[in-house]
């Protein structure tokens, strides 16, 4: 089992972000999550870290797959990763500082530009895919290290779900 969660907030084209207070990735956008407690399920504690981290109140987070990752030649890391859209950003006023980070409502053309270095380094190798829930499945979105550099990236299918692309038939 993964020990993290990551979460996409969705309000029409913008994402709920968070600017990395400290590390890994101190001052990098990214979506908000943490850690599974014991005894949790992934979806139980991706709620709770929303809530905790930001205020709002998420029903049904969308699972999307996982994120792994392997620092410079160890052990596989990752996280579940979700998507939930929300009916009304206006519940949370940004920019907002907190004990994790700053949260801010950022554009999802913005977070997927390709000119946009102000992101965790992962995010542009599965952001986009994930975001796409109605085109592509869950996935597992992995990513190897050199350092601070992401050196080899690949999508990968996770038992029982099928990788897709195209459109829904």
């Amino acid at each position: 089992m993964l020990r993290y969660t990551l979460a996409f907030i969705r309000y029409r084209d913008e994402i709920l972000m968070i600017n990395r207070e400290k590390s890994p990735w101190q001052g990098a956008w990214n979506g908000v999550g943490g850690k599974l407690e014991p005894g949790e399920t992934p979806s139980e504690c991706v709620i709770r870290e929303v809530r905790e981290e930001t205020g709002l109140k998420i029903g049904r987070p969308v699972y999307r797959g996982t994120v792994t990752w392997n620092p410079d030649e160890e052990e596989a890391q990752g996280m579940y990763v979700f998507v939930a859209d929300i009916g009304d950003k206006d519940e949370l006023e940004t920019p907002e500082r907190t004990r994790e980070g700053i949260l801010e409502w950022k554009k999802e053309k913005w977070l997927l530009s390709a000119a946009n270095f102000g992101t965790v380094p992962t995010l542009r190798y599965f952001m986009k895919d994930v975001l796409d829930i109605a085109r592509r499945g869950p996935a597992d979105y992995h990513c190897t290290f050199h350092g601070d550099t992401v050196v080899h990236s690949e999508i990968r299918p996770l038992p029982g779900h099928a990788v897709h692309s195209g459109r829904p038939s």
